[in-house]
């Protein structure tokens, strides 16, 4: 017999009508009244939906028929309260609410400040409420469930991971997307666990840094490597590392980054990026006038951005791990690593 959830049980069964029975509208709203829904959404304001793509009445009867059948599911387990559904229903809720929030949230500009403050409170509150309701479940474990007892691949971290066998199903989700991409559960991940929110928080800023591309991945890789190497961090060495194939950056290439200024191999735009990471990665940081005039010539406004981002990214990154004493996992086994410059000088 399916476990019932114990704690927050009515919090849990408000949550779950809340976020169904407006699905549920919804979705009767846009399968009926495709057009209507289109152009008066949310009612009594309007143009939200309207501000974005053109209409297309196949793909609001579509919406219209994913938040009818989200909607069901979610109210299935408002009623039921059983811990397997309840999970269920999120998490399948959560694949839809948090693409959808990303995208609204990165396509803010034809709206008014009403509209965008409207946009970002409720779009973060079809986030943060599933995942307040998944940490409920997980803390819910019941005996047998301690979400501190160390698990494999914790390293000589200064805290043990969350196991990967929690119960929690937002932590088991994430767990099982870091095997399937990568080959092992990675280790600042089991730590991240502990702290739903700022687990999700964090993995959002990562999912919207890896759907960036203004900006050549080679340019963002070399960048990223030489601010782990410069704060040494000896785990952001041996995964971005093991991540260079795929970013078009050759063994060769890493090889040589410590010399990057006099290597032939780099292009102007390369180089430049890579003294952007130095001087940005610098404590206190280092970059000059001369360096940003430098690297508006190569990159707009939006690329400058883009590439801050993951330079300043790598280096959060970084302490971080320092912070908690995270080691290299052996993603580069058998294969080429950068170290850290201290470590190489």
């Amino acid at each position: 017999m399916t476990a019932t959830l114990t704690a927050r049980r009515f919090e849990t069964r408000v949550i779950l009508i809340a976020l169904g029975g407006i699905q549920f509208v919804n979705g009767i709203w846009a399968t009926v009244g495709p057009r209507s829904f289109y152009d008066d959404f949310p009612l009594g304001v309007g143009g939200w939906v309207a501000a974005l793509p053109e209409y297309n009445e196949h793909l609001m009867r579509d919406v219209g028929g994913l938040f009818l059948a989200t909607g069901f599911v979610l109210l299935a387990a408002a009623v039921r309260l059983e811990r397997r559904l309840v999970a269920i229903s999120l998490i399948a809720y959560l694949l839809f609410a948090i693409p959808h929030a990303i995208f609204h949230y990165l396509n803010l500009e034809p709206y008014g400040t009403g509209d965008v403050i409207g946009n970002v409170v409720a779009l973060a509150a079809t986030v943060l409420l599933p995942l307040w309701v998944l940490w409920v479940l997980g803390r819910d474990e019941g005996p047998g469930g301690n979400p501190s007892a160390a698990g494999p691949g914790d390293g000589n971290a200064r805290i043990a991971g969350v196991p990967e066998s929690s119960r929690n199903p937002l932590t088991r989700l994430s767990y099982a997307i870091s095997r399937r991409r990568f080959g092992a559960v990675m280790g600042p991940i089991k730590l991240y666990a502990h702290h739903p929110m700022v687990f999700v928080g964090y993995g959002v800023h990562e999912l919207a840094v890896e759907r960036a591309h203004r900006v050549p991945e080679r340019i963002k890789h070399l960048a990223s490597l030489r601010a782990g190497m410069l704060a040494g961090c000896e785990w952001c060495c041996d995964f971005g590392s093991a991540l260079s194939r795929g970013m078009d950056v050759s063994e060769d290439d890493m090889r040589e980054i410590p010399v990057y200024a006099s290597a032939e191999r780099f292009t102007d735009a390369e180089k430049l990026a890579l003294d952007y990471a130095t001087g940005m990665s610098r404590t206190p940081v280092d970059v000059t006038d001369e360096l940003f005039d430098r690297l508006r010539a190569h990159f707009d406004e939006a690329q400058l951005v883009e590439l801050t981002d993951i330079i300043a990214l790598e280096n959060y990154r970084a302490r971080f791990n320092w912070a908690f004493g995270i080691e290299a996992q052996d993603f580069t086994e058998g294969g080429f690593c950068v170290r850290p410059e201290a470590a190489a000088a």
